[in-house]
């Protein structure tokens, strides 16, 4: 009889750990995509399903969420901002936005982007696409960069990977 039994035990066990490797491995992938949101340099795509149209001899808009800092900084195409984020899972808000006041020839977009970024309430990454949402709406969509990228954006106005 307790032979029987045996492999009715191994068979709850299985399961018993097969769902409990799932579970963890779901938390470490949510840790995991909110890890990479920090310390990237995601260049603006979209506002609001739109692209974003870079008037000329101006520089592409970016956002970065500093690693340990709890700081968000960026550039608006004409204004470096800067404020704080939290993150928590996928739950992301930004506050105390604060920026330089150039004079820019597209002050509206400028404005749209700050106001979007202190509307945010969550984010998804999907490959190299970060999106941020208010609510259940798509507010912005940026692209993965890096700082070398940033560089090359601010020296020439125009995107250049290497």
């Amino acid at each position: 009889m307790m032979r029987k039994r045996t492999p009715l035990l191994w068979a709850a066990a299985f399961l018993l750990i097969l769902t409990t490797s799932a579970c963890t491995m779901q938390k470490q992938s949510t840790a995991a995509e909110a890890d990479s949101i920090l310390g990237a340099y995601w260049v603006l795509f979209s506002l609001e399903g739109q692209d974003v149209q870079r008037p000329q001899n101006t520089q592409t808009a970016y956002v970065r969420f500093e690693e340990g800092k709890a700081r968000v900084v960026g550039f608006t195409g004409c204004n470096r901002f800067s404020g704080k984020y939290e993150l928590s899972g996928q739950k992301l808000s930004i506050s105390n936005l604060s920026s330089s006041r150039m004079t820019c020839p597209d002050i509206e977009q400028e404005n749209k982007m700050l106001d979007l970024l202190g509307q945010v309430s969550s984010f998804r990454i999907a490959g190299d696409l970060l999106t941020l949402y208010a609510g259940e709406t798509a507010v912005a969509t940026f692209r993965a960069g890096n700082e070398q990228e940033e560089l090359n954006l601010r020296r020439d106005g125009a995107i250049i990977i290497d």
